[in-house]
């Protein structure tokens, strides 16, 4: 008998626009859905089993500058940098889910960051190295799209 695997992965493009137009696109990264219980994968099963202990809807994504590796063991960014910024869009189509993070100018300081992390309520539900490196500059807005596909 041939065992059905089951697969969750997930993966980032970053947009950056200058005066309302495209400057540049990069990625996609993939990304680690976690593992660790009470975070990423684990949240979704005990949802299913009604579990409410954890609320899994995204509420929030989080940036910072480690490049160290996800790992299942993951509960937070290795080096958080800016945090709680708020989700602006979420589809899902099919098996596909579509997370779109807009970041204005003013609101994402100039800098250079590696990691992004996505957060339901606090807990982290995937984390995603950027490399290389993404690096915003004045007069940017950041458009982060994550999308995650559930096979099997």
């Amino acid at each position: 008998m041939q065992k059905d695997s089951a697969h969750v992965e997930g993966y980032l493009t970053i947009k950056t626009f200058k005066d309302g137009f495209l400057q540049r696109k990069i990625g996609p990264f993939k990304n680690k859905v976690v593992s660790s219980l009470g975070y990423g994968r684990n949240l979704i099963l005990r949802a299913m089993t009604g579990d409410t202990t954890y609320p899994i809807v995204i509420t929030s994504a989080s940036l910072g500058t480690s490049s160290t590796a996800a790992a299942d063991g993951d509960t937070n960014l290795v080096a958080p940098t800016v945090t709680g910024i708020g989700i602006t869009n979420m589809t899902v189509v099919n098996n596909v889910l579509t997370v779109d993070i807009f970041v204005a100018d003013g609101s994402l300081a100039n800098g250079t960051y590696a990691e992004l992390g996505l957060f339901a309520s606090g807990r982290l539900i995937s984390r995603i190295v950027i490399s290389p490196s993404y690096t915003k500059s004045t007069g940017e807005d950041s458009l982060f799209t994550y999308t995650l596909t559930m096979t099997g």
